[in-house]
């Protein structure tokens, strides 16, 4: 900023750039969070996504941020990216976080090899279905036709995506990856 004077102060970049309110970053980012300055981590909400996400790696930055909401989400790029997610509270147990529930208009589908759905408790592969799906890869029409398949729980021409993740419903009704 500039004086009366016409002088030039330069200020710290603590001073000059604004807490956010909303981050969204990997859990692998967290560390790095925990030795940034308070006013880097976020004062509403932190979103984290893009890999699993554990209690205990959590822990650290929560101890320090008790107020901001956590959100664990879960999306590949080809559901247009968040198409789950679970709100971390004091009743998020010891251990991997869940993913959550599918958002309005899509579906989730954790099934076995044969596309049939799996048990709670049971790990399958992980489907997605819904409006936000893309049409494919573009000029890759065998990666396409072997990710997007036809879906046997919609009506006809819709497709589930196959995203190659691991993941099973647990007895809240929540996906955990």
């Amino acid at each position: 900023p500039l004086t009366a004077g016409g002088t030039v102060h330069l200020t710290s970049l603590e001073e000059t750039v604004a807490q956010p309110s909303l981050i969204k970053a990997t859990p692998s980012h967290l560390p790095l969070l925990t030795t940034l300055p308070e006013t880097a981590s976020p004062s509403h909400t932190l979103i984290l996504g893009g890999e699993a996400l554990h209690t205990d790696h959590l822990a650290t930055w929560r101890a320090q941020h008790p107020h901001v909401q956590v959100i664990n989400a879960y999306g590949p790029t080809e559901s247009t990216v968040n198409i789950t997610d679970h709100h971390v509270s004091e009743d998020t147990p010891d251990g991997s976080v869940p993913i959550g529930r599918p958002f309005a208009n899509t579906q989730v589908y954790v099934l076995d090899a044969a596309l049939r759905p799996v048990p709670p408790g049971i790990t399958g592969e992980l489907y997605l279905s819904g409006e936000q799906l893309a049409r494919g890869y573009h000029g890759r029409a065998a990666l396409t036709s072997e990710r997007f398949v036809a879906n046997p729980f919609g009506n006809p021409g819709t497709r589930l995506y196959r995203t190659g993740d691991l993941a099973h419903w647990n007895h809240h009704g929540h996906l955990t990856y």
